[in-house]
C-alpha cells in the first residue's frame, strides 16, 4: 500500500481507540482507588565491624641544635709571684712573701783540661730547662757559675757591692716581669671564654666579677703588679746607672795614677788592660735577655765576635786562679793580677776551644792562654771577657 493510504488507516484506529477508552469513563463516575501496596519489612541492621586500634607509633627525641657545647670553665692558675724584697730606703712592694728554693749551681770542674764533662764542643752542665727551673725559685740567681766574692770593707769595695746588687735586681724584676705578663695573657685569653659562659648560664654560684678569684679579679690583679714591677724596673735602672758611673769615674781615676801594663810583643788595645782578642763588641756588660737559657740574666762580661781557634792572650801579668769547665762558661780561665785600690783585680775568659795555662800557674802580659771557642752555653764562637773586683763583676771597657 502507498504511504498515504497506510497513514489514514493509523489515524483512523488511534480516533477508535479514544473513543473505546473515555467512553466509559465519562458515564461510570469517579475512578476506583487503586488498592494499598503491602508494607516491605524493614530491612535487617547492618552489622558492626570492630575498629581495629591505631598502632602506637615511637616518637623520635628532638635533635639537639647543632654547635658548638659550651666550654668547660677552666680553672686559673693562681700566680705564685716571689716577693720582691724592697731596696734600703724604699717601701716594700709587691705581693706577700713567699719562700724561695736556693739556687743550684752546676758543678765545677775543680781542675784544668781540654774534656767537658758531658761531651762535645758546646756541651753544657745546664739545660734550659734546668735553668728555667733555678729562675722559677729565685729570678735573680746566677745560672754561670760565679768566683767567691771579697769582704766589702772599703768604701770602693762598697760601691761595686752595691752595683753588684742592684744588678742581680734589675735581672730579678726582668724575670718577674716576664712570668706574670705571660700569666696576664693566659687570664686574659680564659677571661674572654670565661665572661661568655657566664652570661649564657648566668649560673648563681659564679664570683662576682670583681672578685680576687674571679677571670676578672685575677686580670686585674696581674695588671697591678706588672705596673707596680716597671715602676720599681726604671727606678732600679736609674740606680744602677748611676752606680756603674761612679764607678768607673773611680777606676778611671786610679788608673791614672798607677803605670800602664807593660807592652808586649802580642797587643790589641793601648788602656790599662790588653784586649784579649781582636773582633768588636757582640754583646755589652749589663742585664740582657740570656740568647741560650732563655731566661733574663746578668751579663758579667763583654762579648767578642772572633773567629774560632783565635789565640787569646793574658790581660795582664798575674797567676792563674782557675782553668777547666765551669758550666755553662764552658772552658774558663781566671788570672788574678793583684790589688788595684784596695781590691782585688782579675780577669776571666769564657767559652774556650783549648786551655793552654793550668791553676797556679804565673804568666805575663800578652801571653797566649787559651783559643777561642763556643764551648758551654754559646751560640757561636767568640770570647766572652769579664773584669773583677774583689770577685764582682764590673764594665771591663773603662780598662780597654
Amino acid at each position: 500500500m502507498s504511504r498515504t493510504r497506510y497513514g489514514a488507516a493509523l489515524a483512523a484506529v488511534a480516533v477508535a481507540a479514544l473513543i473505546v477508552v473515555t467512553g466509559p469513563a465519562a458515564s461510570a463516575g469517579p475512578l476506583p482507588t487503586p488498592p494499598v501496596l503491602p508494607s516491605l519489612p524493614p530491612l535487617p541492621p547492618l552489622p558492626s565491624l570492630p575498629v581495629p586500634p591505631l598502632p602506637s607509633l615511637p616518637v623520635p627525641p628532638l635533635p639537639v641544635p647543632t654547635g658548638k657545647p659550651p666550654l668547660p670553665t677552666p680553672a686559673l692558675p693562681t700566680p705564685a709571684l716571689p716577693a720582691l724584697p724592697a731596696l734600703p730606703g724604699q717601701p716594700p712592694t709587691g705581693p706577700p712573701a713567699t719562700p724561695t728554693v736556693p739556687p743550684v749551681q752546676p758543678p765545677v770542674a775543680p781542675t784544668s783540661g781540654a774534656t767537658p764533662p758531658t761531651g762535645g764542643n758546646a756541651a753544657s752542665a745546664m739545660t734550659v730547662g734546668d735553668a728555667l727551673a733555678i729562675i722559677t725559685n729565685d729570678p735573680s740567681a746566677d745560672l754561670y757559675p760565679q768566683p767567691p766574692v771579697d769582704p766589702a770593707s772599703t768604701a770602693p769595695s762598697r760601691l761595686v757591692a752595691r752595683l753588684d746588687e742592684l744588678q742581680h735586681r734589675v735581672q730579678y724584676l726582668h724575670n718577674v716581669l716576664t712570668r706574670t705578663r705571660a700569666d696576664l695573657t693566659v687570664a686574659q685569653a680564659q677571661l674572654d671564654s670565661v665572661s661568655t659562659l657566664i652570661t649564657m648560664l648566668a649560673a648563681p654560684a659564679a664570683p662576682a666579677p670583681g672578685a680576687p678569684d674571679s677571670p676578672q679579679g685575677r686580670a686585674l690583679a696581674l695588671s697591678a703588679a706588672i705596673a707596680s714591677a716597671e715602676s720599681e724596673l726604671a727606678r732600679t735602672e736609674s740606680a744602677v746607672e748611676t752606680l756603674r758611673q761612679q764607678v768607673n769615674n773611680a777606676v778611671q781615676q786610679t788608673l791614672t795614677t798607677q803605670t800602664r801594663v807593660p807592652t808586649g810583643t802580642t797587643t790589641y788595645g793601648n788602656g790599662k788592660l790588653r784586649r784579649p782578642v781582636p773582633g768588636r763588641i757582640t754583646s755589652p756588660f749589663g742585664n740582657r735577655f740570656d740568647p741560650y737559657y732563655h731566661v733574663w740574666q746578668l751579663h758579667a762580661g763583654i762579648d767578642i765576635g772572633t773567629p774560632a781557634g783565635t789565640g787569646i792572650i793574658a790581660a795582664a801579668a798575674g797567676r792563674v786562679t782557675r782553668a777547666g769547665w765551669a758550666g755553662g762558661y764552658g772552658r774558663y780561665t781566671c788570672i788574678d793580677h793583684g790589688n788595684v785600690n784596695g781590691q782585688r783585680l782579675s780577669t776571666c775568659y769564657a767559652h774556650q776551644q783549648a786551655i793552654l795555662v793550668e791553676p797556679g800557674q804565673q804568666v805575663s802580659a800578652g801571653q797566649v792562654i787559651g783559643q777561642v771557642g763556643s764551648t758551654g752555653a754559646s751560640t757561636g764562637p767568640h770570647l766572652h771577657f769579664e773584669v773583677r773586683l774583689g770577685g764582682r763583676p764590673v764594665d771591663p771597657m773603662p780598662w780597654l
